[in-house]
């Protein structure tokens, strides 16, 4: 029951349009197509636009490829020869051998850098000039939060081809939590706790938005799956502080609130059993280096009963070896 108490205590368009009124009825039969004339421009303009934008979102997802696999020349590619880029700090990049040396240089200094673009609107001003916008998510490795920015695009097309010619980042702004999180970001991983007749394997990573920490537990008993537990931590803007809830595989459930005490936690947690018994408990949470802390957990109260206090140690899970 020792591991239990781990898991637990855890662009805008105008349009004007000319007024028949005052018209006679023949000038306005006159002046307006015949329906399937009409019916048939329609149609063809609503059909070339569908191929407009998948050609766009094409290059969207090419984009996305090549930053991923580190290709500044294949990033580079989808721009026009004299295409820009502006950053988030207004620096500006003209020209397509300048971008790619500027992304050949952030390739570098982040070697894990990821991307991932969400599509809002694609805007066609005439036949050859679009306007993308939208946001990004990007992760400067496997243990770090996620960035989110907007992003616009200005697409022009070229003999035919649609190419970028201005990608302009503006910084978005961070969702509530995230920030206040950082200082737990370093829980992002694998985790075990193993005393020879229980083992708690955890994992930590940040929810999709960025705004919590999802946290996984699983506890075996001499080799047998006992329990499963799930922890999101999160930011609590009427309290302002950390708070966390958890479930686990039983039916009981808890809640904590989280105070730092320099690099150290104090988590004061409270529960419901799965039989209906209420436990309450302070917990520490200890940092020990960069792979490992201590968890100890005082003043517990199980059904009415005070219970001893307990420590553990929580290591980071190596690597798994690369075959």
């Amino acid at each position: 029951m020792r591991s239990i108490l781990i898991v637990i205590g855890a662009a805008i368009g105008v349009w004007a349009l000319s007024s028949p009124i005052g018209r006679s009825q023949p000038e306005q039969e006159k002046q307006a197509p015949a329906a399937g004339q009409a019916d048939d421009k329609g149609a063809r303009a609503d059909s070339d636009r569908s191929a407009d934008e998948a050609a766009i979102r094409a290059n969207v997802a090419q984009f996305v490829k090549a930053y991923n696999a580190h290709d500044a020349k294949g990033v580079a590619a989808l721009f026009m020869p004299d295409g820009e880029t502006i950053d988030k700090d207004g620096d500006q990049v003209k020209g397509r051998d300048a971008i790619a040396k500027t992304f050949d240089d952030l390739f570098k200094d982040t070697p894990d850098k990821r991307i991932e673009v969400s599509v809002d609107s694609i805007r066609f001003i005439g036949p050859d000039l679009a306007v993308e916008v939208g946001q990004t998510k990007e992760t400067q490795g496997p243990n770090e939060p996620p960035d989110y920015d907007r992003y616009t695009v200005v697409h022009v097309r070229r003999d035919g081809k649609w190419q970028m010619a201005l990608a302009r980042d503006e910084e978005e702004p961070a969702p509530v939590g995230r920030e206040q999180l950082k200082p737990l970001a370093w829980l992002v991983g694998d985790w075990v706790d193993d005393d020879g007749n229980s083992v708690v394997r955890s994992s930590c990573r940040w929810s999709d938005d960025g705004k919590f920490l999802l946290q996984e537990f699983k506890l075996q008993l001499a080799g047998q799956d006992a329990m499963n537990v799930s922890q999101r931590i999160g930011w609590d803007p009427l309290l302002k502080q950390i708070h966390s809830w958890v479930f686990d595989s039983e039916g009981g459930f808890g809640e904590s609130l989280w105070n730092r005490d320099g690099d150290n936690w104090v988590i004061r947690a409270t529960g419901v059993r799965p039989d209906g018994t209420t436990g309450s408990a302070t917990n520490y949470l200890i940092p020990a280096g960069n792979d490992g802390y201590v968890w100890r957990t005082t003043d517990r109260i199980v059904a009415g009963e005070r219970q001893p206090q307990m420590e553990v140690k929580v290591v980071r899970k190596p690597p798994e070896p690369k075959k």
